[in-house]
């Protein structure tokens, strides 16, 4: 009797050991998925993309920017961690002047 026991408790912590890793395997695979889409820019890209576009069309590529803030009376959009240069990846910041990109830069967050 005990040693039924013992089997059944055994074949039970197997299968949880089992359904767990099928969950987290499912789930990075998922958050990998989400991180693909996300495209990184190199600053040539990004210019040539963007440069003297409309807002609806930044917004319908890039989604809702982190930050929206005023920058010399226009307003800027910044958009972390899309543009990579230098081997690193960047902040993107966006000013529109009438409706459009005119301004770009990056910066490193500082």
């Amino acid at each position: 009797m005990k040693l039924k026991k013992i089997i059944y408790t055994f074949a039970a912590f197997v299968f949880l050991i089992l359904f767990v890793s099928q969950i987290l395997e499912a789930a990075s695979e998922e958050t990998s998925v989400v991180q693909t889409k996300t495209k990184i820019y190199t600053v040539i890209e990004f210019e040539s993309t963007f440069m003297n576009r409309r807002k609806e069309e930044v917004l319908k590529t890039l989604g809702e920017p982190d930050k929206k803030s005023q920058v010399q009376g226009r307003e800027t959009w910044k958009y972390s961690q899309i543009v990579k240069d230098v081997g690193k990846v960047w902040d993107q910041n966006v000013m529109f002047d009438f409706g459009r990109v005119n301004y770009v830069w990056i910066d490193n967050g500082k």
